[in-house]
Formats: structure tokens, sequence, C-alpha cells
């Protein structure tokens, strides 16, 4: 359920419909520009947010850095340690 413009928050609704009450610390993989993490980085304690370093947006890193820790890392392998969040969101990464 992406929704690009969103100006009625359906999609920030559906995200924080599906984390509970109290997110806690969050790994969001496959980040991006960090559209999806603006929605709910708010209601979060902690937000990680990796990507790819070439799909990183070097332009909005210092905005995104006002929401999320930023780090230049792949899915496949990642660089922290067993249990280092509650909650991961993998979406439209492909």
């Amino acid at each position: 359920m992406a929704i690009r413009g969103d100006s009625s928050g359906l999609e920030r609704g559906y995200l924080l419909d599906m984390l509970p009450r109290e997110i806690g610390r969050v790994l969001e993989i496959g980040c991006g520009d960090g559209r999806l993490t603006r929605k709910y980085a708010g209601q979060a304690a902690h937000v990680v947010g990796i990507d790819l370093a070439e799909a990183m947006p070097s332009s909005d890193r210092s905005e995104l850095a006002s929401v999320m820790a930023l780090t230049a890392a792949s899915g496949v392998s990642l660089p922290f340690r067993d249990r280092s969040f509650d909650h991961a969101i993998f979406s439209l990464s492909f």
C-alpha cells in the first residue's frame, strides 16, 4: 500500500497500525530517501536506516540524520548484533 502523495495520511496510519504503540528501536532496511521513515520516526525511540551506499541520496543526508542514524550496508549481511532492534521495516526495496 504505497501512497506517494499520501496527503490524507493513509500510508502513515497503515504503518503505525502495524507497529505497537511503543515502537522502541527500529531498523529500516532499504531506507532510501527516508520517505517512509519520516512517517513513523516521531513514534520510535530510535531509528537506524540502512541502504546500499549508491541508493542513499547525498543531498538529503543531513535532513535524514535528524530523524534517524544512517548506515551504508546491505540487508543481506547486517552490521549489527543479534537483537539490536525491536522491529524491522523492509518495504518497497528491490
